[in-house]
């Protein structure tokens, strides 16, 4: 298989039985990953968020054990868009009827 260079997209995964946490590329066709926790600090990843730019995973990232890596400004659209959903009141059946 020839190797893919690109700028990875990492997302923290658990693998085996016992969860030992590993960091994994999930652009197709890539098969990197990083097996140690602390090496994925200060590495530049693709954002989750709809931008898609270039965001380095810090060490705040790392403690907070965030799943997928995301940019200030992605982070604060999606906080506000739950928020959003939150003041929404739910429906219920006899809401409905």
């Amino acid at each position: 298989m020839p190797k893919l260079r690109h700028l990875h997209k990492y997302e923290r995964t658990e693998i085996g039985k016992k969860g030992h946490v590993v960091y994994r590329c999930v652009i197709l066709g890539c098969s990197h990953f990083l097996p140690s926790q602390q090496l994925i600090i200060n590495r530049e990843s693709l954002c989750w968020g709809v931008c898609g730019d270039i965001v380095v995973y810090t060490q705040d990232d790392y403690n907070q054990k965030l799943k997928r890596p995301m940019c200030a400004s992605c982070r604060l659209e999606r906080q506000k868009q739950k928020e959003v959903l939150q003041s929404v009141p739910e429906l219920t059946m006899e809401d409905v009827n």
